[in-house]
């Protein structure tokens, strides 16, 4: 008779993160940990921000905040998201550190160039408000830098190494900050501050690769199995996640190509309240990610419940935050960036509308990666994405700043409802609980 086949184990996630998920709690706490140094550095952003708008002109602060999204948009576009599949990979325990690390880099280093040189080609063909070449070289280094950082972050959160992964981020950007504000405040422009930004992408770079290096080892040749199906299945996240900066972003970008920088500063003012927390939002679904990853392959239904209740938590906290600052915006805005930015506080309590949608958003958008449901997280987002632009296209050119303010809101409220359906219905497919990998 022939012989029966062994059953193969399910995978094993790194020592350290199976420890750490071991109860919901400790797997909230633990993650809470990246949340909080996001927080403090998020906090730390914008109370520079605000020093920014005292110590800039009006028209470079404009500049500044135009030039920053503009960057933070294309390296969106260009990201294939391979840092995502490379650390699910890990804490699942499918991949060793090593050879996700040294299989993704070279891809990471060439789409952050691509990325970097269409945001230049884009700056030549539609030029936003007082950018130069100076300006767009340092931010196309900022590209690169800033995703090369981030596969380093990435890994030490799916080795469980989250409070080491909180440490670098806070102290980095606090470091960045207060180097930032003396550039600033000595008057030495736009370009020199963000050569600072440059500086501590680069720095936050080398200090994950040293950390790292017991873990990854010197560099070595990827398999050329092992990259492309990281290039596949990161091709559809980074297709999602930049139609999802195309919804989200595309507001800021069309009131910057067709307006002035007065009303991008007036808009970007305001927006800064909201993008905080839109930042800490998706910071909890990457923090939530490894641990989810690593529940999944053993007991789906208590990752689902975890899922569940995080984005649960994230709605309740978002509604109670945004009801208590809107009524207040005018007020908060003008006490924080001045009385020059009194017309931002109509904008700032309006976009508070999109907080409680924000968990939603991106708990369940990386729960579906942690499912390996890349295509779903692609269908909805380029479902949603077009009708956002439009929105844009049609609004703001007549109601300037106030249209793209609820054009934001209404782009992240369709965007959250859809992801968190998806996420329902995936968890509810009876080959979800089979599909230990992509199909």
């Amino acid at each position: 008779m022939p012989e029966r086949p062994l059953q193969q184990p399910p995978p094993s996630p790194p020592a350290r993160l199976d420890h750490r998920t071991r109860s919901d709690g400790r797997v909230l706490a633990r993650s809470s940990l990246t949340v909080a140094g996001r927080l403090v550095s998020k906090l730390s952003i914008v109370a520079f921000l605000v020093l920014a708008a005292r110590l800039l002109s009006k028209e470079e602060y404009g500049l500044y905040s135009y030039v920053l999204v503009l960057a933070g948009t294309f390296a969106i576009l260009a990201d294939p998201q391979v840092t995502v599949i490379a650390g699910r990979d890990v804490s699942s325990g499918r991949h060793g550190a090593a050879a996700s690390y040294w299989t993704a880099f070279p891809v990471v280093v060439a789409t952050g160039a691509l990325g970097a040189g269409a945001m230049l080609a884009f700056a030549l063909v539609a030029p936003g408000p007082g950018e130069t070449v100076a300006v767009l070289l340092v931010a196309a280094g900022y590209v690169v830098a800033n995703r090369v950082a981030g596969l380093g972050l990435d890994m030490l959160r799916a080795l469980g190494r989250l409070g080491t992964e909180a440490a670098v981020e806070t102290a980095g950007t606090l470091t960045l900050i207060a180097a930032a504000t003396a550039v600033a405040a000595a008057g030495l422009g736009v370009t020199a501050v963000l050569g600072v930004f440059l500086a501590h992408a680069l720095l936050t770079a080398l200090a994950c690769h040293l950390l790292l290096r017991a873990d990854i080892g010197r560099p070595a040749r990827g398999v050329t199995s092992h990259r492309r199906e990281l290039v596949a299945s990161g091709i559809r996240l980074a297709l999602s996640a930049g139609a999802t900066a195309i919804a989200t972003r595309g507001p800021l970008i069309v009131l910057g190509a067709g307006g002035s920088a007065v009303a991008v500063a007036t808009f970007s003012a305001g927006l800064r309240f909201a993008d905080a927390l839109y930042m800490l939002a998706l910071t909890a679904g990457q923090a939530l990610l490894p641990s989810v990853a690593a529940m999944r392959g053993s007991d789906p239904a208590r990752a689902t419940r975890l899922v569940r209740k995080a984005i649960a938590l994230a709605t309740v906290s978002g509604a109670a935050l945004a009801a208590a600052v809107a009524p207040f915006g005018a007020q908060v805005t003008s006490a924080v960036f001045g009385s020059a930015y009194a017309s931002s506080g109509p904008l700032t309590a309006a976009m508070m509308a999109s907080v409680p949608f924000m968990g939603m958003l991106w708990i369940s958008w990386f729960a579906l990666c942690a499912w390996h449901r890349e295509r779903d997280v692609l269908r909805v987002a380029c479902a949603c994405a077009p009708g956002c632009l439009l929105a844009a296209m049609l609004v703001i050119p007549g109601a300037g700043a106030r249209g793209a303010a609820w054009v934001y809101v209404g782009a992240i409220a369709v965007l959250a409802l859809g992801t968190y359906i998806t996420f329902e219905r995936a968890v509810r497919d009876p080959r979800a609980a089979a599909a230990l990998v992509p199909a």
